[in-house]
């Protein structure tokens, strides 16, 4: 009986942890050069294909905004599209440059106070918006984001008089180039954010709430601070977007957020965190770049066959449809999204075996081919 009792409680080594060899790190390497070309080394060479970068940077970090919103929180919200609006009319009337380059630390205040007073004024939405869930959360910041748009951005002494609100760049980041690399590194403090939220007891709070409330309430999650919580961040990270988008065009104009335009930004934004994958950030990342880009590759593609002018006239209907049809094919036939399909090669990135499944790691600690491994 005792020799059973040992036997059953025999200390056994741990499975050593998978580390790629030097072959496998070179094809990581080699494989990683395209991605390398396409987001560095061609925005140098082609000046169009930088704005249009520019762009698909600004959506990313709108992404993991909603990503914390909707994909951590499981809050919809239809009026993102009003903080990236607030942080842009706040950086643009703080620094009023006129005719003259802002310098950096101005650029900086600018930038920061937008996201700032987004996640004030979320803050103040998230109190009262918050106390409610599903549809009746999704129509109170859609009325919000509308209210927004007429009530704010139109006032003539935001908006220039209807003639916009110069915000140019400091004379470093006027080249184009310079100003994505910049633009880069904002995305690069959202996904800071974001893995900062997702890793912490703040994240593991806002998941649970997603989940199941009642059980979250019962561990002694706040329920209503996690989400007032949620809400901000997802608002600072709209504002910041907002910062660098008004200073991407280089004014402040209501046009850009009000009427149909800002509407569809609202519902282009849903879209692409649904279609991204809830609560993925390299999904939702894909996803944006891919809706801020659909217009210039439509556009490419339009003028190749010969339709421009037909594609002018109709593309925002042609970019409706094709956020539709990704939408309906993410709930029906892929609830995972993007996220889901891009999980094997994050992983594969990451040092990790490449592999199909969740239990990549336990297969390759128990052993594999080394074609597997690699």
């Amino acid at each position: 009986m005792a020799a059973g009792v040992e036997t059953s409680q025999a200390w056994t080594a741990p499975a050593p942890r998978y580390k790629p060899g030097v072959g496998g790190v070179t094809i990581r390497a080699v494989a990683l050069l395209p991605v390398l070309f396409l987001v560095f080394v061609l925005p140098w060479f082609n000046d169009e294909w930088t704005n249009d970068a520019i762009y698909a940077a600004i959506f990313a970090m709108v992404g993991l905004s909603m990503n914390v919103l909707v994909g951590y929180t499981g809050q919809i919200s239809l009026g993102q599209q009003a903080f990236l609006g607030i942080g842009a009319v706040t950086s643009a009337n703080l620094l009023k440059t006129g005719t003259t380059a802002a310098d950096p630390l101005s650029l900086a205040a600018g930038i920061a106070a937008g996201a700032l007073v987004a996640a004030a004024v979320a803050a103040a939405l998230g109190g009262i918006a918050l106390r409610v869930r599903g549809l009746y959360l999704a129509l109170v910041t859609l009325v919000f984001g509308s209210v927004t748009a007429d009530a704010v951005f139109t006032a003539p002494s935001l908006n220039g008089q209807e003639a916009g609100v110069p915000a140019y760049r400091p004379t470093a980041l006027q080249d184009n180039y310079w100003y994505y690399i910049f633009a880069l590194a904002m995305v690069a403090v959202c996904l800071y954010v974001d893995v900062w939220v997702r890793r912490s007891k703040v994240g593991r709070g806002l998941v649970a709430l997603r989940d199941n409330e009642l059980v979250a309430s019962a561990f002694g999650v706040n329920v209503l601070g996690y989400k007032l919580l949620g809400f901000v961040i997802s608002g600072a990270l709209a504002g910041l977007a907002g910062g660098v988008y008004t200073f991407w065009s280089q004014e402040f104009s209501d046009k850009n957020f009000t009427g149909p335009a800002g509407f569809n930004l609202a519902l282009v934004f849903v879209v692409m965190a649904v279609v991204g994958g809830l609560g993925s950030r390299a999904g939702v990342v894909a996803a944006a770049a891919f809706f801020a880009l659909l217009d210039p590759l439509f556009g490419g593609l339009a003028s190749l066959t010969g339709w421009p002018d037909w594609y002018t006239g109709h593309k925002q209907y042609v970019q409706n449809l094709v956020g539709a049809v990704l939408l309906l094919q993410t709930v029906i036939f892929n609830p995972g999204g993007l996220g889901q399909v891009l999980t094997p090669f994050t992983r594969w990135f990451s040092g990790k075996p490449f592999s199909l499944h969740s239990d990549a790691d336990t297969g390759a600690a128990l052993g594999g081919s080394a074609d597997v491994r690699a």
